[in-house]
């Protein structure tokens, strides 16, 4: 069995490694209130200016790779001066529930504009992430097999569950200076859902019996799918194959819309003193309701093979053979066509910048995301510059997946009516990839038509929280007065 096992870590693990183009974190994003947008983070922070349109099909890219459980380099050996895998020493340094999960988001159209004293933002952005979730004991069974690390004692297969998600989002933003010192932000979200496969839940485990090897497994497991998948059974209603469709009609699938969602974020800045700043924002509430190629596949119960002897080839053939069929026979998740509904991925920031001079802020962002009911938490420092009439930048420090050195950096520049902007939280992980356990990059180009400095003076009077990407510093005239 070790030989089928291996395959199946070896194949899961180089598809996580190849996804590293596509999961979030907007660490360093999160506190550059002169960056239009820094309002995808916080639906309460607003630029001056009167329109901002991103630039069509370059508005904004964002990837992100996270990896709380191993780097590439840890799942390859050097010998000889040649590379080999070998997942020992990542699955030796493992503790509890890990996370590997990647993500994209692409913007091709957004809108900013303020209607009177309101501001409104209107953006398409096409999502696709894999958040997936496992335990030391199951990476290790699917490496090493059952012999010997499990015989006399049971390999738990708890919290291995599966999220991937592509869905299309339409969302309306609305911004408002409500108090003196307050400014809230709300963002509703039309969702819909694409392509999906989500595990609600996993409990069970493989016991290995140390003197006549006999297995026993209990699993209560259930995957859903929505995706075009050919799923053949037998007569008695189990799973023998599955496959994706022939001929895939990919227009009908971008342009699925049964498969209906809502969602909203919420944010607020709120200026304590002429010199303190605190904001935050919960992101991503809501939930799809997948009815479109739904397949269910539910597993409950328990397993039991007789053994054999400490002789015995586990690599054997037949050996492998007579446990597959056993399980086939016995132990086959059966399907239905019952729809299901999958949450998004919340997540929370809370920010608080200092100012220490004309031109630079110190600010700290704690970050957490909601995945499966635990927390998966982060944090960052940052120095950011504000005031400046063409360039606004940022270097930050931050905590994130267990990696202690993650140095982020972010520009944005004002080019006449063109603002380019390019944030990551892990620069120097782009000069070694193999050894980063979290990489991302937030890049686009904006339109700020009509944001002539002298003539935004006399257009908003008093905004005295807003994100400036026209770089006026938005406190001066109340410094005096809040002392």
């Amino acid at each position: 069995m070790n030989s089928i096992l291996r395959r199946v870590f070896i194949l899961g693990s180089l598809l996580t490694v190849v996804q590293i183009g596509m999961a979030q974190q907007n660490l360093t994003l999160f506190l550059m209130h002169e960056l239009p947008q820094a309002n995808f983070v916080n639906p309460a922070v607003t630029p001056r200016c009167p329109v901002i349109i991103g630039m069509p099909g370059l508005s904004s890219f964002h990837t992100n790779y996270s990896n709380t459980a191993f780097t590439v380099q840890e799942l390859f050996e050097e010998e000889n001066d040649s590379l080999y895998f070998n997942p020992d020493r990542a699955i030796r340094n493992m503790k509890g529930h890990e996370l590997v999960g990647a993500e994209t988001h692409y913007t091709p159209l957004y809108l900013g504009l303020w209607i009177k004293n309101t501001y409104w933002t209107f953006a398409l952005t096409e999502k696709v992430y894999t958040y997936n979730t496992f335990n030391q004991n199951t990476a290790k069974l699917l490496w090493e097999g059952n012999y010997p690390a499990f015989t006399g004692n049971a390999a738990s297969l708890n919290g291995l569950r599966l999220n991937m998600n592509h869905y299309r989002e339409y969302a309306v933003g609305w911004a408002k200076q409500t108090g003196e010192r307050f400014q809230l932000g709300i963002r509703g979200k039309l969702i819909f859902g694409k392509g999906n496969v989500y595990t609600p839940r996993t409990e069970g485990g493989l016991y290995t019996d140390d003197r006549t090897f006999a297995l026993d497994m209990d699993l209560e497991t259930k995957v859903n799918t929505s995706f075009p998948l050919e799923v053949s059974t037998d007569e008695d209603g189990y799973v023998t194959d599955i496959a994706f469709q022939e001929d895939i009609d990919w227009m009908s699938y971008m342009m699925n819309n049964r498969n209906l969602g809502i969602g909203f974020d919420i944010g607020f800045v709120y200026q304590l003193n002429s010199r303190t700043t605190l904001s935050g924002s919960l992101l991503d509430v809501g939930f799809i309701n997948w009815t479109s190629d739904v397949n269910n596949f539910e597993s409950t119960g328990t397993f039991s093979y007789s053994g054999t002897d400490s002789e015995s080839d586990f690599d054997d053939p037949d050996y492998i053979s007579n446990i597959g069929d056993s399980l086939q026979n016995i132990f086959v998740p059966q399907p239905n066509a019952s729809g299901y509904i999958s949450p998004l991925l919340p997540q929370m920031y809370v920010g608080l910048t200092r100012v220490l001079t004309d031109h630079i802020n110190a600010g700290a962002v704690f970050r957490n995301e909601f995945y499966r009911n635990r927390l998966h938490p982060s944090f960052s420092l940052s120095a950011n510059t504000f005031d400046y009439k063409v360039l606004n930048a940022s270097l930050s420090y931050s905590m994130i997946n267990g990696d202690y050195f993650n140095i982020g950096a972010g520009v944005g520049a004002k080019l006449g009516p063109i603002h380019i902007h390019a944030i990551t939280d892990n620069l120097f992980s782009f000069f070694d990839l193999s050894d980063a356990r979290g990489i991302n990059l937030r890049f686009g180009i904006s339109i700020i038509p009509g944001c002539d400095p002298k003539d935004e003076k006399k257009r908003q009077p008093n905004k005295g929280i807003q994100a400036l990407p026209c770089y006026y510093n938005p406190y001066t005239k109340h410094r005096r007065a809040w002392r």
